[in-house]
């Protein structure tokens, strides 16, 4: 009887042992798997989109546009010291629930940002006021618009 007693907590002090060493190994394994690295920003680029009814440098320009019945264009304040070319995509898109692409964007081609802090390229394939794009020529009916400006190094 001692023996079979003996014999049953060895098993079971085994069985906690390596129930013990295998949670440890298992908690290491998903240790090993998790790799994160920490935030990277590239360029230092910063800007903000502006709408307007009138294509005019001279115009009123502003974050957001309401009760819109005719043109209106967006520029990109460029506010950061970033210096180089750039490839700038603009893309219309609609909220139907959520945001989704309208039409084809339209693609700055090679922009080259001077770096002073404050400079405006509008729409257009050459970033210049003359060919902003009139986004209502885009719009298909009543709803909430945006235009999402993509920048990526050339």
């Amino acid at each position: 009887m001692n023996r079979s007693k003996t014999q049953r907590e060895f098993v079971i002090v085994t069985l906690i042992a390596l129930i013990s060493i295998a949670l440890i190994i298992a908690v290491y394994a998903s240790l090993l798997a998790t790799f994160q690295g920490g935030e990277v920003t590239v360029g230092g680029i910063s800007a903000n989109v502006q709408y307007s009814t009138t294509n005019s440098t001279g115009a009123s320009w502003s974050a957001n546009l309401y009760n819109v019945t005719g043109s209106w264009y967006t520029r990109n304040n460029f506010t950061s010291t970033y210096q180089g070319t750039v490839k700038i995509t603009w893309q219309l898109e609609k909220n139907t629930g959520s945001w989704g692409n309208v039409s084809t964007p339209v693609i700055t081609t090679s922009y080259t940002l001077n770096g002073n802090g404050s400079q405006l390229v509008y729409a257009g394939t050459d970033g210049l006021i003359s060919s902003n794009q009139d986004w209502s020529s885009k719009t298909s009916g009543d709803g909430s618009y945006r235009v999402v400006v993509y920048v990526e190094t050339v």
